[in-house]
């Protein structure tokens, strides 16, 4: 059985780390080039992976027949390298954000609907076994109706300057923090909502916000989401209330109640023993970022666009945060 040809567009962190090794891994892929514009970046990398390197998804495209672009670069070259690979008939999974706004993710999505190829937004959150046992516990309606979600996501600052320049980026830490977010809310409810309320500060002398809080109606459960670049070590904490118990979670660790009967996981997993004075869990292997690319890649080989967070997911996620900047009075004029 043949392998997909990958291009890898970017070599920074998020590329090397996680998308080349998890693409070389999975039975179905395999990495045979990278584009990087930075000379002395894509020299040291073409040593590190032994795979050619070009300054820019052309000439890579030009080079390669290649099945698959995948691509980790700063927000503001998405559309054009996503347009240029599915154009050459590429499938295509994308950091998030996918787009700068939500006009042009849904021209992305055009252009992927034209050429008919498999697309994936690079979510994480869906993949921790927290988040999709909170996803079945929810789904089955075990909380009851659901009343209320309160969301909190606060990172470190990011280490690379082109998040703190808006014609880069796109914004700060909404655009980058609140994708997880909604890609889980959206799942979760299955319908847009609304923005009724949203505000940004700046924490820092910087051009884009540290902190961002948005109000969200989805029918009528309101969610409160917050953000911020402030905690050394990150947190992302999810509580959900319902008519029937309570959910709170984060990549570690789920708890809650469901008619009055307790319940934890650890990520994902139920104790193997309750010693009374301390509960024990089984080992675990979990590495959400290989699963989500090998979610993608296993799509990709079988032709399947029915992805977890095709493209589309994109838009209606581009679609909230537009809306948090606008009920913000952020000027994204420089930014579409």
């Amino acid at each position: 059985m043949s392998r997909l040809a990958v291009g890898v567009v970017g070599a920074g962190w998020m590329a090397t780390d996680y998308h080349v090794p998890a693409f070389a891994s999975h039975p179905r892929t395999r990495v045979v080039a990278f584009a990087e514009r930075d000379d002395d970046r894509r020299s040291t990398v073409e040593g590190e992976l032994s795979i050619p390197g070009y300054d820019g998804v052309t000439a890579m495209l030009e080079a390669h027949d290649l099945d698959v672009v995948t691509i980790c670069t700063p927000p503001s070259t998405h559309e054009e390298i996503f347009v240029a690979a599915v154009e050459a008939g590429c499938h295509v999974l994308c950091e998030k954000p996918l787009a700068l706004s939500a006009e042009s993710a849904r021209r992305m999505v055009a252009a992927a609907d034209e050429a008919g190829v498999v697309t994936q937004v690079g979510y994480l959150h869906r993949y921790y076994r927290n988040y999709e046992r909170a996803l079945e516990i929810l789904s089955n309606d075990l909380l009851g109706d659901v009343v209320e979600v309160t969301v909190a996501h606060h990172s470190a600052s990011p280490s690379q300057g082109w998040y703190y320049d808006p014609a880069l980026s796109g914004g700060g830490v909404a655009r980058d923090l609140f994708p997880h977010t909604l890609d889980f809310l959206l799942e979760l409810f299955d319908e847009p909502p609304a923005v009724t309320d949203a505000s940004v500060r700046h924490l820092r002398d910087r051009a884009v916000e540290d902190a961002a809080r948005a109000s969200l109606a989805f029918g009528d459960v309101p969610v409160d989401l917050s953000a911020s670049w402030t905690q050394t070590e990150g947190v992302s904490r999810v509580l959900v209330v319902g008519t029937e118990g309570w959910l709170e979670l984060d990549a570690e660790s789920l708890s809650g109640d469901v008619h009055g009967r307790p319940f934890e996981f650890q990520r994902g997993e139920l104790p193997l023993v309750d010693l009374g004075v301390a509960t024990l869990y089984p080992a675990s292997d979990e590495d959400a970022h290989t699963a989500r690319i090998h979610d993608f890649a296993d799509h990709a080989a079988a032709g399947d666009r029915d992805t977890s967070a095709p493209a589309n997911r994109g838009v209606a996620v581009a679609k909230v945060i537009d809306a948090v900047y606008d009920r913000s009075g952020v000027d994204r004029e420089v930014k579409r």
